[in-house]
């Protein structure tokens, strides 16, 4: 059988333009297929890890369909049937506040969102500390995402990219002003209180009627700290003690209206708290589609991130398959070349293979130096693919991270062991059945038939 080997290496060596051809045709198509997949995989990684880390899969986001209306909103006895609920181990009140922030010369338009303390302290903290409950003015724990929510609007630079944006946001000051309220008119009190309880003058009043019968409370900006960041770069939301947020909200109450909660078709406030959403935490990932049919059923809006990233996986699964595809026509044509070399290589050996049958070889050698030919352009060319995809990869990767400004050390496509492994020997298969034609082909050639050609 060494003979064989021999002859095959020999037989390769002396054809060489063929064979580099054949094994470039390879590697393009290798390098096509690995590239395409490595894209989707480090894409796929990519969104995975995002949406991972806006929240976790096991939580469920409970929302209002119809704030308007009494069996639809949500309120503490919402809160309990949740609780009630199989398969929710917690179950978080959210109370949000609508404002505009200030930190010097940037804005934002970030909610203030009153949580338990349980829920702040699922949330880990990069600097600082958790807010407390306090009475009087709510404490803020920061998204480390919120540094880009912050914008200077008049040279419209964002606050995370600006000089002082690597600095911590813990231990910062930040100016909160409520969004403007609309009161109607014939149910406004002559004498409201403002932000501190201390009145307003008889301009402010004025000024806050308008044509349509309506007025707006005035509102001041309060200095409200920031006692802690989170470590979390997708975190965009400020957070703080609900009680506390509660007891805020109540202070800025005017005849009853109260800013961020809802009214009901009559225009008139609610008697209970309405939360903004409700987040339930559920045991097991697995459970999580089996909770939001059932809350959905109830009548409410439901949002989790289990949703999200089938969506994310099935958009990826897709664009995968595109990519797929465009790889497969590459390795066809690399298999045609492979089949258009090797009966080329059948056709001008006839004489050579008739010598070797009748000095004892039999089919089976004769189809197995074919075959070994095949295999042999086959790894090379994967293994050569492969090696021109890494490089190619290092290339994109250098390009998106410096236009995507990311850390230098992040790598957007990478190729795992095990897609190398499987493309090398599935580069080797294929070409050993695109060679068993021509091995066949050869394997059945008459000695004698041979000697005339």
């Amino acid at each position: 059988m060494g003979y064989i080997f021999r002859l095959s290496f020999a037989n390769l060596k002396l054809r060489k333009l063929r064979t580099v051809l054949t094994i470039v045709g390879i590697m393009i198509g290798i390098m096509s297929v690995v590239t395409m997949l490595t894209a989707g995989i480090g894409a796929r990684r990519a969104m995975v890890e995002q949406v991972e880390k806006v929240g976790s899969t096991r939580e469920i986001h409970v929302y209002s369909t119809d704030t308007t209306r009494k069996d639809r909103i949500l309120t503490d006895s919402t809160v309990l049937k949740f609780e009630k609920l199989g398969n929710v181990t917690d179950v978080y009140p959210v109370v949000s506040l609508d404002g505009t922030e200030k930190m010097g010369s940037f804005m934002g338009y970030n909610a203030i969102l009153g949580v338990p303390a349980e829920y702040l302290e699922s949330l880990k903290v990069a600097e600082g500390k958790y807010p407390k409950q306090n009475g009087s003015r709510p404490q803020i724990l920061a998204g480390l995402g919120s540094r880009y929510v912050f914008y200077n609007d008049r040279t419209g630079q964002i606050y995370g990219e600006s000089s002082k944006g690597t600095r911590s946001l813990a231990g910062q000051r930040l100016e909160f002003k409520l969004m403007p309220m609309d009161i109607p008119k014939d149910e406004e009190s002559e004498d409201r209180e403002d932000e501190f309880g201390d009145g307003s003058d008889a301009e402010e009043k004025a000024s806050a009627t308008d044509a349509g019968g309506a007025s707006e409370t005035p509102s001041q900006m309060v200095n409200l700290n920031i006692v802690g960041e989170t470590d979390n770069e997708y975190d965009y939301n400020f957070y703080t003690d609900i009680d506390t947020l509660k007891y805020y909200i109540k202070r800025q109450s005017v005849d009853g209206y109260m800013p961020g909660q809802p009214r009901d078709k009559d225009d008139n406030p609610y008697k209970v708290w309405v939360y903004s959403e409700i987040i339930l935490r559920v045991d097991k990932t697995e459970n999580v589609e089996i909770v939001s049919k059932v809350v959905r059923d109830m009548g409410y809006r439901v949002e989790n991130n289990l949703e999200m990233l089938k969506s994310v996986n099935r958009t990826i699964g897709t664009m995968q398959m595109v990519l797929g595809i465009i790889g497969a026509i590459a390795i066809v044509v690399a298999v045609i070349g492979i089949i258009n070399t090797m009966m080329t290589a059948v056709y001008d050996r006839v004489r050579e293979i008739a010598l070797l049958r009748m000095l004892g070889s039999d089919s089976d050698d004769i189809s197995f130096m074919f075959l070994f030919e095949s295999a042999l352009m086959g790894f090379v060319g994967g293994v050569l693919g492969v090696l021109l995809s890494m490089l190619i990869n290092y290339f994109i990767n250098g390009k998106l991270v410096a236009l995507m400004a990311m850390p230098k050390d992040a790598y957007i496509m990478t190729t795992p062991l095990w897609l190398i492994a499987l493309v090398i020997i599935s580069s080797t298969l294929v070409s050993v059945l695109a060679g068993a034609i021509p091995a066949r082909w050869a394997a059945h050639i008459k000695p004698l038939e041979a000697l005339d050609h």
